[in-house]
């Protein structure tokens, strides 16, 4: 018969979890996943980079027991093949672990239940002298005199994870103040993204993130409140263990975003780097801005988004990481999510669209668009009433130069230019038109096809064209032009 062995492994298994892949925005967010599972409404993190540096994390949720303390200091305290709540948004029971010695040597825990108040600590240092796996476990007048113990002690209820020595956060984001305070704001804007459908109150309750006092904003990559988003219809994937969700999103043209939309919209860097699907679990989002190789990312697609909800319950399916920012989606799902990919882009294609322009437009456009098999490019309409009125003017020789002078423009259009602008997520600002440009227009074209056209047909030949046809006050300027009075007097 084969004899089983004992190996536990050495208390320098600690030093090596340090690598598992953290920073500081990811830490803080599976601390922030625990202290939502615990029950809370209000997860206060506070730090302070002034003398001992440190970073605390307090929340208003159920508390624990001394055992269940000691059970979520354990390593693996959980199966992560185990059922659990919906909420529930742990897994592998490691990431209050793993993710706070990412950024520290020295581990506090604190919790209080029922006005019972128990402490506990992995000390990295102590763990190396001792060479033993020894958990610590804090007298009161210890844990009485940790820094923002007092957050604590004013709750009924609820739990403090302190972080201390914090000899690889000040290696990444440097130990100055104003480094320190830095790496906090991006952490909070990392807070504002992950969790923004917990801010907005979408779970049942509203939850309160505070950095130092400050709450974080919720911050919606779909910019669902806008009304210009186009919200498409809700597809549903049964499996065996559980429903998963998909809801497509256009965002509004660039031109209709406001400075706020915009910080909202650019996860990844640039609007085409943010197009794809967002992944959330259990409303958590964990992936963003991916087609999952299933759709290449391209320019007019940069507005669309997919929101995939995920129940903890196919954890299994997407392979998802102990810090809960890689998963990949498996087979059964990926064919549907390549059908709503083809299908989400065509209205982002379409929001990109040259404005009114099609090849039956009724509107006559001063540059026309001409596509080939695979190649397009843009003409000046001969036919435009303002080149035909000018031309008519013109005899032979001027009518050569000014030929000479349009299909020099055609040649010379700067469409990469244009294209890398756009590339940029800068909006076109069209230079407006006023009512005195628009009289002066209007009375040069009457002068020379009022011989050719009626007034009527004039007026709608011009309210057809452009500039006209996007000027409220077009048809007015129009027909004062042409009968010499002002028809809104």
């Amino acid at each position: 018969m084969t004899d089983a062995i004992t190996l536990l492994p050495g208390p320098q298994l600690m030093e090596s979890m340090r690598a598992v892949g953290y920073n500081l925005e990811t830490a803080l967010a599976d601390l922030v996943d625990n202290s939502i599972t615990a029950g809370a409404e209000t997860v206060d993190i506070r730090f302070s980079a002034v003398g001992d540096p440190y970073v605390a994390i307090i929340d208003d949720g159920a508390g624990m027991t001394s055992l269940e303390a000691q059970d979520a200091m354990r390593l693996a305290g959980n199966d992560s093949r185990n059922r659990r709540a919906s909420h529930d948004l742990g897994r592998f029971g490691l990431g209050l672990k793993t993710a706070s010695i990412s950024q520290c040597r020295k581990l506090t825990l604190v919790t209080k239940q029922r006005r019972e108040v128990h402490a506990f600590r992995w000390d990295l240092d102590y763990l190396s002298s001792s060479s033993s796996w020894s958990l610590l476990r804090l007298a009161p007048e210890e844990f009485q005199a940790l820094p923002e113990y007092a957050a604590l002690e004013a709750l009924d209820h609820g739990t403090m994870i302190l972080w201390q020595d914090l000899d690889q956060l000040e290696s990444t984001s440097g130990n100055s103040i104003a480094a320190m305070d830095e790496a906090m704001m991006r952490a909070a804007s990392h807070l504002g993204l992950v969790f923004h459908r917990f801010l907005a109150g979408e779970h049942g309750r509203q939850l309160d993130i505070r950095l130092n006092f400050t709450s974080v904003p919720a911050t919606d990559p779909l910019l669902k409140d806008h009304k210009a988003t186009q919200i498409g219809p809700l597809e549903r994937i049964s499996l065996d263990q559980g429903t998963i969700e998909l809801r497509p999103y256009t965002l509004p043209h660039l031109n209709m975003m406001s400075p706020s939309d915009r910080r909202k919209a650019h996860v990844n860097g640039s609007l085409r780097d943010s197009q794809g699907f967002y992944i959330y679990r259990a409303m958590r989002l964990v992936i963003w801005g991916t087609w999952f190789r299933v759709a290449p990312k391209q320019e007019l697609g940069k507005l669309a988004r997919v929101q995939v909800d995920v129940p903890n319950s196919l954890d299994h399916l997407w392979s998802l990481d102990i810090k809960k920012a890689q998963a990949v989606p498996p087979p059964v799902i990926r064919d549907r999510l390549r059908a709503v990919a083809a299908t989400i882009v065509g209205p982002s294609q379409r929001a990109h669209t040259y404005r009114g322009r099609t090849e039956r437009s009724p509107i006559t456009h001063i540059w026309n668009a001409v596509s080939d098999a695979e190649s397009f490019r843009y003409e000046v309409n001969r036919n435009h009433p303002a080149l035909v009125a000018l031309s008519s003017t013109f005899d032979r020789q001027e009518s050569a130069a000014l030929e000479t002078v349009l299909s020099l423009m055609e040649r010379t259009f700067p469409i990469e230019d244009v294209y890398n602008k756009m590339g940029q997520d800068l909006s076109h600002s069209a230079t407006e038109v006023d009512d005195q440009d628009l009289f002066d227009l209007a009375g040069a074209l009457w002068g020379q096809l009022q011989s050719t056209l009626a007034p009527d047909a004039f007026v709608k030949a011009m309210l057809t064209s452009e500039p006209f046809d996007k000027h409220p006050r077009a048809e007015a300027v129009l027909r004062e032009t042409v009968l010499g009075k002002d028809t809104q007097s």
